[in-house]
């Protein structure tokens, strides 16, 4: 893990020069053919490493997830996970965190790593010695403003060849639940940004609290501007089953639920249930499903298993 400071001088990003141009719709033969039939060196999308995931949910280069939840539901915990997953697959990670420290992140992060609440002292070095190079953390907490948060990720993102970015959350960025036009301004450069860098974007946002927690929210819950959600391209909605939890349900139903709302360049959109695991903070795809290391052996066998995923996907 490697911080970026807070006292770099980010005023030569604020202003990203105009690369916008207006093309011949002929010049995207390729780029179209490419669509339909990947080429063998193409790069597929990262995806979070849940097997029932798998085909469904897609981290695609120049997007924005949105991420949203009430506080509490475990939105960020949750990304924290997928983190660890992105990692294994190569890609280089940047947490803008306004709402956790660093250490604590690294805590939390190297419990799910370890699958346990109480990693030794060896793992934690091997572990935070793998992360350099892969994982980045931007040393501010508490409120900021989106335009330096902008000129932060285009610094990062020249600077490191970072390819995804952890935006947590919009509020802390934006002054004013009720200021309605500065959210739409931010989501759109993030929008803007992803598009001409290749990167994705993963923003965390917060949700009205509904009549009941017992009910499964949907996007029209979202705070703030209806357009965010038609903005980004990608909206979850992490929500815990609290009735699961306290074991009022007999049949075993899944404590937490990862609801797709929106997926405009993928066919899926529905539910998946995990089952939160609080030793390792691990989110589980079967109810007796045991938490697994992320050892160098797990990495190295995950990202094997990528590898081939993408050959497979190539040949076809």
């Amino acid at each position: 893990m490697q911080l970026i400071p807070d006292n770099i001088d980010f005023n030569a990003y604020q202003e990203e020069p105009e690369t916008h141009k207006v093309r011949s719709a002929s010049e995207f033969l390729q780029e179209t053919i490419d669509a339909f039939y990947l080429p063998a060196d193409a790069v597929m999308p990262s995806r979070p490493l849940w097997d029932k995931a798998n085909g469904k949910i897609a981290f695609r280069p120049g997007e924005v997830s949105l991420w949203a939840g009430i506080n509490g539901s475990g939105k960020s915990m949750v990304l924290s996970q997928v983190e660890l997953d992105l990692m294994i697959q190569g890609e280089k990670v940047l947490s803008l965190s306004f709402e956790m420290l660093p250490v604590r992140q690294m805590q939390r992060m190297s419990r799910q790593a370890f699958a346990g609440d109480m990693p030794s002292k060896d793992f934690l070095g091997n572990f935070h010695a793998w992360t350099d190079g892969r994982l980045w953390m931007y040393d501010h907490n508490g409120s900021i403003k989106w335009e330096k948060v902008m000129a932060v990720m285009l610094y990062a993102q020249q600077k490191f060849g970072i390819t995804h970015f952890i935006v947590d959350s919009l509020m802390k960025c934006v002054k004013g639940e009720d200021d309605y036009n500065a959210q739409k301004d931010f989501v759109n450069e993030l929008c803007a940004f992803a598009q001409a860098r290749k990167i994705h974007v993963h923003l965390v946002h917060h949700m009205r609290k509904g009549e009941s927690e017992d009910k499964v929210p949907g996007k029209f819950d979202i705070k703030g501007a209806g357009a965010i959600t038609d903005m980004v391209d990608n909206a979850f909605i992490v929500w815990r089953n609290k009735r699961a939890e306290r074991g009022e349900l007999k049949n075993g139903d899944p404590t937490v639920m990862l609801k797709c709302e929106k997926q405009r360049n993928g066919e899926w959109e529905g539910m998946l249930g995990f089952w939160f695991d609080m030793e390792s903070m691990q989110y589980l795809e079967k109810i007796d499903a045991i938490p697994l290391r992320y050892s160098l052996h797990h990495v190295a066998h995950q990202a094997a298993d990528f590898q081939h995923h993408k050959q497979r996907n190539s040949n076809q």
